[in-house]
């Protein structure tokens, strides 16, 4: 999954929810981090909702989804689980069309 992509499959799933991606490290400081991963918070727009933390490693493809317990919320918690199930259904349907692709 591209950069793109990701940024947005997520701005998407999180104006369905009442939420805002916020692009963070090397996104909107490169001059201040090294390195690849790219790195979101998605925040809920009321007060209190909590913030879930993505991150991303293009050249290993490892994608975390994470919720560190102080910024927990009242929404966070459960938002992280269904970002990751979203998540994993779009990369097994992305897999079985490339496979489909491979074999034509």
């Amino acid at each position: 999954m591209s950069e793109v992509e990701l940024q947005t499959m997520l701005t998407v799933w999180a104006e369905s929810r009442c939420a805002e991606v916020r692009p963070m490290g090397r996104l909107v400081r490169p001059y201040k981090t090294v390195g690849e991963n790219m790195h979101w918070h998605i925040v809920g727009r009321r007060k209190g909702m909590g913030t879930v933390e993505v991150t991303y490693l293009p050249s290993s493809g490892r994608l975390m989804v994470l919720v560190h317990d102080n910024r927990r919320g009242f929404w966070a918690e459960q938002a992280y689980q269904n970002l990751l199930h979203e998540i994993a259904e779009r990369a097994t349907s992305s897999n079985r069309t490339s496979s489909d692709t491979e074999r034509r």
